[in-house]
């Protein structure tokens, strides 16, 4: 049961608890008792809208056999969130704003050498952030790139979600 349809039928026992019947009650208070409730539910309702006001954030890895012994961190605005493995993705439920999205391949803090991508995350909205690995002759490069839908649900398709990736 939602916590809304919780507070409803705490509501609505007080309701009979207290005010046993409708004889026994004015009109006025009635209306009173009404009005009280319906300003109730919408500052419950506000509450639970208010918690729901995060944009979703997707990190998938999927990189195949390079680099596939590791498993890579991502951060947001610097702060380790996750550390996947290879064919993985996590969600991550993120605060409207403009946020920084940076993946490294070791380190419980952010280095100042990552490359981030910054995205503006609005509500209600989903992002999907791509890990990118990139061989090199001399360096190897590992980065993230912000995906469409349509690409990521295909990548998403070959992966398993990673819900305790810390």
């Amino acid at each position: 049961m939602t916590e809304f349809a919780l507070d409803f039928v705490v509501l609505f026992k007080f309701r009979i608890l207290y005010l046993p019947t409708k004889q026994s009650l004015k009109p006025t208070n009635m209306k009173t008792f009404y009005l009280l409730c319906i300003i109730a539910f919408v500052l419950m309702g506000a509450g639970n809208v208010q918690a729901q006001e995060k944009g979703k954030v997707y990190f998938i890895r999927s990189t195949g056999f390079q680099g596939s012994a590791t498993a890579f961190t991502a951060f947001i605005d610097k702060e380790l969130v996750c550390k996947l493995n290879n064919k993985k993705y996590s969600i991550h439920e993120v605060e409207p704003g403009e946020h920084a999205f940076t993946v490294q391949f070791a380190g419980k803090s952010a280095k100042d050498k990552a490359e981030p991508i910054t995205i503006n995350v609005e509500a209600g909205k989903t992002y999907y952030i791509q890990m990118v690995f990139q061989t090199g002759a001399l360096k190897n490069n590992l980065y993230c790139q912000e995906v469409t839908e349509n690409s990521a649900k295909t990548v998403l398709e070959k992966c398993e979600q990673d819900t305790k990736c810390l």
